[in-house]
């Protein structure tokens, strides 16, 4: 988060929530929730730096500045002690998928 959200701007993110406003109103019924939990498993490589980097704000940014993310996320991973030396490392997942009816 401190290494990403820097960058995000007005991106639209989930966690912001503007996203539900068009369903707060008719022609709308209530939301309803199903979870699907999921872990992508490998390389840090793979799972935490190629990952971040393909986030839209962080893949459009200018190359010296994308570099300079990617090595922080690199510091992180051979720091971090839940990270340092590991060869495989899971990335927990939670979609949240809504069902929307018209009334």
């Amino acid at each position: 988060t401190r290494i990403i959200t820097p960058y995000e701007g007005d991106a639209p993110r989930f966690y912001k929530g503007d996203w539900r406003r068009p369903f707060e109103r008719a022609p709308f019924g209530p939301l309803r929730l199903s979870n699907f939990d999921y872990e992508h498993v490998g390389p840090p490589e793979q799972v935490i730096v190629s990952r971040f980097l393909s986030v839209s704000f962080i893949a459009a940014l200018p190359e010296t500045e994308k570099n300079a993310v990617a090595a922080q996320l690199r510091e992180l991973v051979a720091s971090h002690p839940a990270l340092k030396g590991r060869e495989q490392v899971a990335l927990p997942y939670r979609t949240e998928a809504y069902l929307a009816e018209a009334h």
